[in-house]
C-alpha cells in the first residue's frame, strides 16, 4: 500500500478517523494525506451594514494542516491539503488524481432528515472510489 486518504473537518470524529488513517499508514508504511473540503473559495456574509468576504480554502486548509500535524506522533510521512467540492466528491476526487490506495472514513451518525435522504458521506464515498474504503468506527 502507497497511499491512504483521510478527510477532516475539524471535528473530534474526522480526528478519531484520521487517527485510523494514520496508524493504518504506520501499520502498512503508507503515506497519509489530510484533506479538508470546502465547497467554494470564499464565503459572503452581510448583515445590512457589514460586508464581510471569509476566505474559507485557507480555514479548509488550516485544519488539514492542523490534523496532520498532530497526527505526526502516529506516522511521519503526511500531507495535506484543501480541495474544493463537498467532503465525499472531494475524497473520490483526490483519490482518483494521486492514485490512492484507500480512504478512510469515518461512521459518524447521520443526524439531519436530509441527510439521511441524501446519504452519509461513507456511503457516497463507498459508492463511487476508485479504491478500497475503510469505514473507521468513530462513536467510541
Amino acid at each position: 500500500m502507497d497511499l491512504i486518504i483521510v478527510g477532516v473537518d475539524g471535528s473530534e470524529t474526522a480526528l478519531a478517523a484520521a487517527r485510523t488513517a494514520a496508524t493504518l499508514a504506520h501499520t502498512t508504511s503508507a503515506r497519509l494525506h489530510v484533506i479538508s473540503a470546502t465547497p467554494r473559495d470564499t464565503v459572503d456574509y452581510e448583515d445590512g451594514q457589514h460586508h464581510v468576504q471569509v476566505d474559507v480554502a485557507a480555514e479548509a486548509e488550516q485544519i488539514a494542516q492542523e490534523a496532520a500535524t498532530a497526527l505526526r506522533e502516529i506516522t511521519p510521512d503526511i500531507t495535506s491539503s484543501a480541495v474544493k467540492g463537498r467532503p465525499a466528491d472531494a475524497l473520490v476526487s483526490e483519490a482518483e488524481r494521486l492514485g490512492a490506495d484507500l480512504i478512510v472514513v469515518g461512521n459518524r451518525r447521520v443526524q439531519s432528515a436530509v441527510a439521511r435522504v441524501l446519504g452519509s458521506i461513507a456511503t457516497a464515498v463507498a459508492h463511487h472510489a476508485p479504491c478500497d474504503v475503510y469505514i473507521a468506527h468513530t462513536g467510541r
